[in-house]
């Protein structure tokens, strides 16, 4: 082999691996979409498996959202969460720490019994994060708070 060839080689080679970080990176994205759905409020509906890896992907990519779009509540969705670690419950809880120092509230939903129970052994006080069953009755709560603010105002 040529000294030509094995630079074509390592050319095509770099190319492909560029072609993998681009695809996990569109991947990451679509795994963990942000979206405002109410002038104020954005919501994170989390699927699949929840690890502190991905939770920390997760919380840049929350915490930088909220600062673009000076939301003041963020929704995380755990419906499609079966099952997290308690090293990944901590961070949750971690996440909307990092949310209010921002000056935006956590909402948590969809929470799931194993999820419950990890977070109660943490023994984690949630009694000043806002926790509700649906997406649909969390956005009611969120839309509520905003109103009651405007009138204050």
């Amino acid at each position: 082999m040529n000294t030509s060839e094995a630079r074509r080689r390592e050319a095509d080679l770099q190319a492909r691996l560029d072609l993998i970080r681009q695809q996990q990176d569109v991947i990451r994205e679509l795994s963990t979409p942000i979206l405002e759905i109410w002038d104020g409020i954005i919501t994170l509906p989390i699927v699949g498996l929840l690890d502190s890896v991905r939770t920390a992907e997760v919380m840049d990519s929350l915490l930088q959202a909220v600062g673009r779009l000076r939301a003041r509540y963020a929704i995380l969705d755990l419906t499609g969460v079966e099952v997290v670690d308690t090293a990944t419950a901590s961070h949750l809880i971690g996440m909307i720490q990092a949310l209010r120092l921002l000056g935006a509230e956590g909402v948590l939903t969809g929470i799931q019994p194993m999820i419950a129970q990890t977070i109660v052994s943490l023994g984690v006080d949630l009694t000043r994060v806002a926790v509700y069953a649906r997406l649909r009755d969390a956005l009611v709560h969120c839309i509520g708070q905003l109103e009651t603010k405007k009138n204050r105002a």
